[in-house]
C-alpha cells in the first residue's frame, strides 16, 4: 500500500480506484484501511461505520442493480458534511449489471475533487473497459490474499488437463464439489491464468512461486489462447453468479483448456 501512503501524504490521490485481489474480504478491508487514512490525513478521525461521508456499497453476491447506482450517484452531487472529502466504495463491484456500470460512467468524467470512488473486485476484467480506463487499479498483493482455494492443486489439475490427461479431472472431481465455494474456484481458475499471462510478458513468477512449476507448460498458449480462457472465465463467472448449473460450468471450463492442449 506504500504508493497510496504516497499519494495521500503528497495530496495526489486519483478521484477512482479499482482495488483488486482473489480475496474479496481484503479486498473492502484494504478499501476500508485506505479510507480512513484519507479522512485521518484531512484531521477527520470519525469511525468508518459511524463516519457520514463514507458510503459503502455492499449487496454480496447480489447483482448491483440500476437503482442502487442511481442513488448513488444523487449521493454524489451532494457536498460532504466535513467540506473536505467524501469517499464511496463499491464491493463486488464486477457484479454491477450493465445499465447501472454505463450509469456511471458519465459521473466518474465529472467527479469533484472531493470525491473518490473505490471499486473492489477479485477481477478488474469483469468490469466495463471504460470504467477502468478512468481508475488507478491497485493489485492486492498474492502476499495479502488468503484464498480458500488449494492453488497448487487446482494448476496442477489445469496442468494435466492442458497436457491430454483428462483423467486428472475425473479422479478430483470431489475437488469441485463443494457448492460453497463456487465462487472462490472460479476466481482462483482466474488467478492462475492471470499469472500465467503475467508470467508470460514479464518471465517472473514471485506471485505464483507456490504453483510456478504447474504452470510452465501453460506458459506456451499464446496471448490469444489465454485471453480467450480469461474471458471464457468471466462469462462463465456471471453466469454461475445467475445460477447456471456449477457442475456443468466447470467441465466447459476444463473441455476449454483440454481443447486448447498440446
Amino acid at each position: 500500500m506504500s504508493i497510496l501512503e504516497d499519494q495521500i501524504n503528497n495530496n495526489l490521490l486519483s478521484n477512482a480506484y479499482i482495488f483488486e485481489g482473489i480475496n474479496e474480504n481484503e479486498n473492502l478491508s484494504k478499501a476500508y484501511d485506505f479510507a480512513e487514512k484519507i479522512f485521518l490525513k484531512n484531521g477527520i478521525k470519525i469511525e468508518n461505520e459511524l463516519n457520514p461521508d463514507l458510503l459503502v456499497i455492499d449487496k454480496n453476491l447480489d447483482i448491483i442493480d440500476i437503482n442502487t447506482i442511481r442513488d448513488l450517484i444523487k449521493n454524489i452531487y451532494l457536498k460532504p458534511i466535513n467540506d473536505k472529502v467524501k469517499i464511496y466504495i463499491i464491493h463486488h463491484s464486477q457484479n454491477m449489471n450493465k445499465i447501472a456500470s454505463n450509469a456511471l460512467l458519465k459521473t466518474l468524467e465529472d467527479l469533484k475533487n472531493y470525491n473518490i470512488i473505490i471499486f473492489t473486485t477479485t477481477n478488474k476484467d469483469l468490469l466495463l473497459s471504460t470504467i477502468r480506463s478512468r481508475c488507478q487499479i491497485i493489485r492486492i498483493s498474492a502476499e495479502e490474499e488468503k484464498s480458500n482455494i488449494d492453488l497448487v492443486k487446482l494448476s496442477m489439475i489445469i496442468s494435466e488437463v492442458y497436457k491430454k490427461n483428462i483423467a486428472v479431472f475425473y479422479e478430483n472431481r470431489g475437488f469441485f464439489q463443494n457448492k460453497d465455494e463456487k465462487y472462490d474456484i472460479i476466481d482462483a481458475f482466474l488467478y492462475i491464468f492471470k499469472n500465467i499471462i503475467y508470467k508470460k510478458y514479464h518471465g517472473d513468477d514471485s506471485d505464483c512461486e507456490e504453483f510456478s512449476y504447474n504452470i510452465r507448460d501453460l506458459c506456451q498458449l499464446n496471448f490469444d489462447q489465454l485471453e480467450e480462457i480469461v474471458n471464457f472465465l468471466s462469462d462463465t463467472s456471471l453466469q454461475v453468479k445467475n445460477n447456471v448449473n456449477f457442475d456443468l460450468a466447470i467441465e466447459e471450463i476444463i473441455f476449454n483448456i483440454y481443447n486448447k492442449g498440446r
